[in-house]
Formats: structure tokens, sequence, C-alpha cells
């Protein structure tokens, strides 16, 4: 389907080129959809669960790990880590999980990859998975951290960006601090929604939980990145 598609591509304008991309990547998304709903499958009748929301590489032992990975081929888990889950599943179409199962719903810099309103109905998914008294914990980008670097002309503060090669997308001759907020902001196009906390515990409170605040960082939990600690607000929601 993806050849059919590219052969009349190369003299059409770039805009729909990139349409065209698109399309391809979600056809094969839904193409890849069948695997991941025999693994949801695999684990109904199970309970406390801990689950990892747009896991990238950071798989969980014992967890169920979740992301959308590259053609639909999540990981292979160790034999010696039976109960570790890793599952290829677009979270636009929800979480399927069985009711009051999770004890714990996880994810670091995921949400800001959906928009409001598919970020809202996993919410909604994600209070519905969880046993009652169970935890909803997220780490996001702190945009207003960044936007407050910004209007004092904190160079100090983005360095470890240029220090992990995060800005390889920017010309070093003309960069300025904007192209910071602009790295942090759309990463490249792949951020399309902007949270803080007031806007993540209203959302939550919203859809069900019965508490949430902002959170300080959680080493049990939360990754052992200095990027992550440094650009990140948290919050906690309690069903």
């Amino acid at each position: 389907m993806g050849r059919v598609l590219r052969r009349p591509l190369r003299c059409q304008p770039e805009a729909v080129k990139q349409a065209a991309r698109r399309l391809i990547a979600e056809l094969r998304i839904a193409r890849n959809s069948r695997g991941a709903l025999r693994m949801f499958e695999s684990l109904r009748g199970r309970e406390h669960l801990s689950v990892h929301l747009g896991c990238g590489g950071d798989i969980r032992s014992g967890w169920v790990n979740i992301d959308l990975f590259d053609r639909g081929r999540p990981p292979l888990v160790p034999a010696a880590q039976p109960q570790t889950v890793v599952i290829s599943h677009d979270l636009r179409l929800g979480l399927p999980l069985d009711e009051s199962t999770c004890d714990l719903i996880y994810s670091s810099h995921f949400f800001e990859h959906l928009s409001f309103a598919n970020g809202a109905r996993l919410m909604r998914d994600c209070h519905r998975a969880l046993r009652s008294g169970g935890i909803f914990r997220a780490a996001l980008p702190d945009f207003r951290a960044d936007f407050e670097a910004y209007l004092r002309g904190d160079d100090r503060f983005f360095a470890p960006l240029d220090e992990h090669g995060l800005m390889h997308g920017f010309e070093p001759r003309h960069r300025t601090l904007v192209d910071y907020v602009n790295y942090c902001v759309y990463q490249y196009g792949e951020h399309v929604a902007i949270y803080d906390e007031q806007k993540m515990i209203r959302v939550l409170l919203d859809v069900g939980f019965t508490t949430a605040a902002p959170s300080s960082f959680r080493p049990d939990v939360d990754p052992h990145s200095d990027l992550r600690r440094r650009y990140s607000f948290f919050v906690e929601a309690v069903k």
C-alpha cells in the first residue's frame, strides 16, 4: 500500500507528501492493532496491575508497558520476567483493560503527544481501569519553566538540551533562546498539546478522580533522568 501511494508523490508539493506519509502511518497502525487486542485479552482476570503509558524504551519489570512501537513490534520480554507485558497499541483508541484492575497508571512526557480530546478520553479510561484508591501519576513538560527562563534570558537553563544533542534541527550560527522554546513546545512537530498543573488537575477531577494535586519528583517511579527531572512537572490523582 505504501509503495503504491509513494509513486505519484515525487512531483507533488511538500504538504501533499506529508499528508500521504501521515496516511501511510495511520494505515500501518490500523493494520497492527489486532495483535494488541489479543495481548489485552490475555490480561483478563489479572488484578493489581501497574501500567506504563507511552513507555518507549523504559520497559518496567512486572508492569504492563504500552506504546506504539515501530511497525507494531514491541521489544521481547526475557523469559525470567513472566509478569512483564509489552504491548504495541495506539492509546488514542483508549485503554482496553477491565474495570478496577489497576493499582497504578503512570506516564512520563506522553499526554502532550495526544490532542486534548484524546488525552481527556484516555484519562477517563484510566479512571475506569483503576481500582478505588488507585493512583494515576503523570510527568509532563514544564512549559511554564521554559517560558520563564526565556523571559529572563537564562541561557544556562537550556544548556542541557545542547549537551544531550537535542538541538540538531536548529542552525547553531543563528540560534537564539526562542529556538529552545520552539524545541520544548513543539519538539519537531511531535507535541500537539500544552498542559500545566491547573489544566491536568481540572481534567482529572472532571473525569471523576477524588483528588488531584501537583507532586514532586519520586525516585521510586519517575525516570532517573536529569532532563526529565529538570524540565517536568508532576501530577498525581487518586480514584
